[in-house]
């Protein structure tokens, strides 16, 4: 990917960064920045621009760990959910294995029971004497 001169103003000083994201992605995170550290320097006008960067860089990074933390979490959701669905996968085809081992027997015992009764009825009926 190629890299892209980005000029960006904050907190009143102007930085140009070499950055291989879109030039609209980069200015828009450096307005993002600049109105932040506009806010946290309007809250107490005594920070410095550094003082009140350092106190953005902390807040930043705090969001970050967090969402870090919360995405690992979540992938590791995700890979319980899917051992889940692999497990009921497997007992289900197993389920259908088993279902369709016992209908092939039904269909067995069925027909056995049909040769029984004809074979019972056979027996049943009077026979004939020869003289």
């Amino acid at each position: 990917m190629a890299a892209n001169k980005v000029r960006l103003s904050i907190g009143g000083a102007e930085y140009t960064v070499i950055a291989e994201d879109d030039v609209r992605y980069v200015q828009s995170l450096g307005k993002e920045l600049d109105r932040a550290l506009a806010a946290i320097m309007k809250a107490n006008d005594r920070l410095s621009v550094t003082q009140a960067a350092i106190l953005l860089a902390l807040d930043y990074a705090d969001e970050c760990k967090k969402a870090t933390e919360t995405a690992d979490r979540l992938r590791e959701q995700i890979k319980d959910y899917l051992d889940d669905a692999s497990n009921a996968k497997s007992k289900a085809d197993l389920a259908r294995h088993e279902s369709e081992n016992l209908r092939k027997e039904v269909e067995t015992l069925k027909t056995q029971n049909v040769k029984m009764k004809a074979e019972l009825d056979a027996l049943k009926k009077p026979r004939k004497l020869e003289k």
